[in-house]
């Protein structure tokens, strides 16, 4: 049976090409991804991409002309690899991003466990699905959150995998090796016209710091909430700052310039709080700190749900607290 994403005009988009990534490039690949994971030594000289501040691209393109049918049945064959690196196409080019850590596990799992302990009755909780993001294009995210009520898809084209189940409400991209601007990007895709994802949160890990002269490690994080029903869905409508060092002075420019983030969307460790004169957030060292609560909005996570499976105060939805992400990721990271 044809599969329902695999249509002639598609075919004719792109040339059918068998698909061959040596084990040396798979190797290669992730050598150089985890070199933006390496320790910090405080001035030390780096190159630019391997920067904190670094916006450009860290993806690397390991074959092109690839189709969807191709891609998917390639990913399903070949499953040893991709435990070293992270892998998606995009219109039609498989692109190396990522080398999967436990802290990515662990903490992908933390937002799940979170998250079901708010409601488990009426969601499930996944993660690493392969989600059609066009007729070439093709992600795997780490968090998926679908309603298990959610309504199936009318129009075919708008299946998110192949055996034709519905989008996620939500899904969630962890990174470490990425830069903030690649996972930005990643939002577009997953806003496209095509899926129906209401909510993308990102999580960008960025390298430890360890002083030489105390050997004392620090890491700054960032945390970015989009929502499909904002008025521009590529604007966050929250960025949180939630690490234990400052973000780089190129990345809060990054987020305020090119995401085009409103500077009361924009709070956290080492950012100053216009609405207290401007003195500096808390740090985000316990749990409860209200700077550090992220509400995840119920009305978007239950989208097209039918209403008689709508539960009391839905639309209040699920509060993350970033202190416990934090937390596993320096437990993870050893620092």
């Amino acid at each position: 049976m044809t599969s329902p994403y695999n249509t002639s005009a598609n075919r004719q988009f792109i040339k059918e090409k068998r698909i061959y990534i040596s084990s040396i490039l798979i190797i290669s690949a992730r050598e150089k991804l985890l070199e933006y994971q390496k320790i910090h030594l405080e001035g030390e000289e780096e190159k630019e991409e391997e920067k904190e501040g670094y916006t450009g691209s860290r993806e690397i393109t390991l074959q092109e002309n690839v189709s969807l049918d191709n891609y998917l049945r390639y990913i399903k064959n070949n499953k040893d690899k991709f435990n070293l690196v992270r892998i998606y196409l995009h219109d039609g080019s498989i692109k190396a991003y990522e080398v999967p850590l436990a802290l990515h596990a662990y903490t992908s799992g933390n937002i799940n466990v979170i998250m079901g302990a708010w409601n488990r009755q009426d969601f499930d909780y996944g993660n690493n699905q392969d989600l059609i993001l066009g007729p070439a294009s093709s992600r795997r995210p780490n968090c998926v959150i679908f309603p298990k009520h959610r309504s199936l898809p009318a129009n075919p084209a708008q299946i998110a995998d192949s055996i034709g189940g519905a989008y996620p409400t939500m899904v969630v991209e962890i990174g470490f090796s990425q830069s903030l601007s690649d996972l930005y990007q990643a939002v577009t895709q997953y806003f496209n016209q095509r899926t129906t994802i209401q909510i993308v949160l990102i999580i960008k890990i960025f390298g430890v710091y360890t002083h030489p002269n105390t050997n004392i490690s620090t890491i700054a994080l960032v945390a970015a909430l989009f929502l499909r029903t904002n008025s521009n869905p590529l604007v966050p409508t929250s960025v949180v700052s939630f690490g234990t060092a400052n973000l780089d002075s190129k990345i809060v420019n990054f987020i305020i310039l090119d995401m085009k983030t409103p500077i009361a969307n924009f709070i956290g460790f080492g950012l100053p709080d216009p609405n207290n004169n401007n003195i500096p957030f808390p740090s985000c060292n316990a749990a409860g700190i209200p700077t550090y609560i992220m509400n995840i909005p119920g009305t978007e996570l239950f989208d097209r749900v039918p209403a008689i499976y709508l539960s009391p105060n839905f639309n209040l939805g699920c509060n993350i607290d970033l202190w416990e992400l934090q937390t596993t990721i320096r437990r993870h990271l050893r620092i």
